[in-house]
């Protein structure tokens, strides 16, 4: 019997991936981290560094910081690897005698793990045209995915940039194609589409990014550029797209569901 762990499936070979029973178990939520962090991590980075007397405290803020900000993952392991860079430089002032923090705050957080590493992503502050807020899903648990579309004169081209794979390409192309043989139903004119360029982009283009999941974010993005209405901001999304304007069914859903409570998402499609 051999017992094997991975992250993701896919860089598994397929005829060696046919030969095992897979068992997925989902990512930690933050609620999850923090009490593993409480009740697990901390104790023992605290008694592997001498620290055990020296009262060191981690509030829930501080530790919901490095979550957010310092460790981008599905498990807790980077997040013990910065629980114990913590420690460390609170030992070397211990052994040096000099003042060190018993309470940590965010303040002495960034003075002792330097500047935040990720940006804590937040609801954008107004609604608008061609943007719409999707939910993905990652190795690492869920995120925000934002799809920007937009329509300037042209010979009827469609463009996507953002690192997009082939699947999710072909879910832009069903969305347009989708748009396109339903344009009456939004008052929009057929000549406006021989007309005009699209461009699909998906920002953080250093990120590559695949699946069908987008589409329905991409449709709502379409129509809002061509009609010229904004989005809300606070509906977030999620699903594939057929042709006939179907929305199918996506997997990961708890993970995108904590990721849209994350930034403040109150409708969830």
């Amino acid at each position: 019997l051999f017992i094997t762990t991975a992250n993701v499936l896919d860089t598994i070979p397929p005829a060696l991936q046919d030969r095992m029973e897979v068992i997925e178990f989902p990512g930690y939520i933050e609620e999850e981290k923090l009490e593993i962090g409480h009740n697990f991590l901390i104790p023992r980075q605290l008694k592997e560094h001498g620290l055990l007397d020296a009262g060191i405290h981690f509030d829930d803020s501080v530790l919901s910081m490095m979550i957010r900000q310092y460790t981008y993952e599905a498990g807790v392991r980077n997040l013990e690897r910065e629980i114990a860079n913590v420690c460390r430089k609170v030992a070397r002032k211990v052994a040096e005698k000099k003042r060190y923090p018993k309470r940590l705050t965010s303040k002495q957080l960034v003075k002792l793990l330097g500047p935040p590493r990720l940006t804590q992503e937040l609801l954008r502050e107004e609604d608008e045209v061609g943007v719409a807020t999707g939910v993905a899903w990652t190795a690492a648990g869920g995120d925000v995915m934002i799809v920007e579309v937009t329509v300037m004169p042209g010979k009827g081209s469609l463009m996507m940039t953002g690192q997009l794979g082939e699947v999710m390409q072909e879910s832009a192309q069903a969305a347009l194609s989708f748009l396109r043989s339903h344009a009456d139903r939004w008052e929009i004119d057929d000549e406006i589409f021989e007309n005009s360029d699209v461009h699909i982009h998906i920002p953080e283009g250093a990120v590559p990014k695949d699946g069908p999941s987008a589409g329905v974010s991409m449709a709502t993005a379409l129509v809002s550029a061509f009609t010229n209405r904004p989005i809300r901001r606070e509906v977030g999304m999620t699903g594939e797209i057929t042709l006939r304007g179907r929305v199918l069914a996506v997997g990961g859903i708890r993970e995108k569901a904590l990721a849209a409570r994350r930034i403040g998402i109150k409708q969830f499609v």
